[in-house]
C-alpha cells in the first residue's frame, strides 16, 4: 500500500467525519466509528493488541505507557484494522511501532504509516508548515497543534517533503545513530556517519550553547565539492541522554537540484 493511497484513505475518512482541524482528531471516536472499541489495561511484552471478529474489533493499549505512546498505538492498531478488517488477531511490541526502524515487517511499516497519517494528516499538516522555516520552533508548533510528541512531529514534518534537508541524531562520541531526510535529497548530502567538523552539532556536543539555527558552510554537510559558496541553516541541541539532534535545511536548494539534474543526465 503506497503512502498516497494511505493519505487518500484517511482524507476520505476525515471528510466523511467532518474533521477539518487538528483539534477535532479523536482516535478513540474514530475507532468506534469503525466498530473498534478501545480499552486500556496493563500489558506485558507488547504496547497494544487488536482482536477482530467479523466487522468488530477490540483494541487494547498499555495503560502504563504515556498518553502520546497510547495515541500512536491506537493509530497503529487502526492501521491493521483498516488493512485486514475482519481477520485480525495481533500483538504489537514497542519495536513494531518505531518509526524508521530497520528490518521492520512490511505490515508493521504500513500500520505505522497509517498511525502517522491519522495523527497528523497530510492535508492538515500543509496549513501548519507552509511558508515555514525548518527549525525546532516549527516542530514544536506541529506537536502542539496535533498533540503529538516532538520526535513524531519532527519525523512527520520531514516526511512532508516541504523543506529540503534532514534531521540527524549523533551520540556524544560523534557517531550517527539515525536520520530522516527529504525523499529527493541526493546521497552526497546525507548526514555522514561521524559528526562533521565545523557543524553546529559538533559545537553543541563539545559543550557550546547555541540559540536557534545558525548559518553553516554548505560543504560541511556535503561529502563532495558540490556546495561551494552555499550555506545551510543548522540548529543543533541536546535531545536527551546520549542523543544530540541537528536540523539541517538547504534554504538555497540550487546545489542539490544541480546534482539531481547531473545524475539524471548520466
Amino acid at each position: 500500500m503506497t503512502s498516497k493511497k494511505i493519505q487518500n484513505e484517511v482524507f476520505d475518512l476525515y471528510y466523511e467525519l467532518g474533521i477539518t482541524q487538528p483539534a477535532e482528531i479523536d482516535l478513540e471516536a474514530i475507532a468506534y466509528h469503525k466498530q473498534a472499541v478501545v480499552k486500556q489495561k496493563p500489558l506485558s511484552g507488547c504496547e497494544a493488541r487488536i482482536i477482530g471478529a467479523g466487522d468488530s474489533a477490540i483494541i487494547t493499549v498499555n495503560s502504563n505507557s504515556d498518553r502520546e505512546r497510547q495515541k500512536f498505538s491506537i493509530g497503529h492498531e487502526l492501521g491493521h484494522w483498516f488493512k485486514d478488517r475482519g481477520k485480525i488477531g495481533n500483538l504489537c511490541a514497542a519495536t513494531d511501532m518505531e518509526l524508521g526502524a530497520k528490518k521492520q515487517k512490511p505490515r508493521e511499516n504500513i500500520a505505522n504509516q497509517f498511525a502517522s497519517e491519522l495523527l497528523m494528516p497530510h492535508f492538515l499538516m500543509r496549513s501548519v508548515i507552509n511558508g515555514s522555516q525548518f527549525n525546532s520552533d516549527l516542530v514544536s508548533s506541529v506537536a502542539r497543534a496535533f498533540d503529538c510528541s516532538f520526535m513524531a512531529s519532527l519525523r512527520r514534518t520531514i516526511k512532508m517533503d516541504h523543506h529540503m534537508g534532514f534531521m540527524a541524531c549523533y551520540k556524544k562520541c560523534g557517531t550517527r545513530r539515525y536520520f530522516e531526510k527529504h525523499s529527493q535529497l541526493p546521497g552526497a548530502f546525507f548526514p555522514p556517519r561521524h559528526v562533521p567538523n565545523g557543524s553546529a552539532v559538533q559545537k553543541v556536543i563539545s559543550g557550546e550553547t547555541l540559540k536557534g539555527p545558525i548559518l553553516v558552510d554548505g560543504n560541511v554537510w556535503c561529502r563532495e565539492d558540490l556546495a561551494s559558496g552555499s550555506v545551510v541553516l543548522e540548529q543543533a541541541f541536546h535531545y536527551h541522554d546520549d542523543e544530540f539532534l541537528t536540523l539541517v535545511w538547504w534554504q538555497d536548494e540550487e546545489p542539490i537540484w544541480k546534482l539531481c539534474e547531473a545524475i539524471g543526465s548520466l
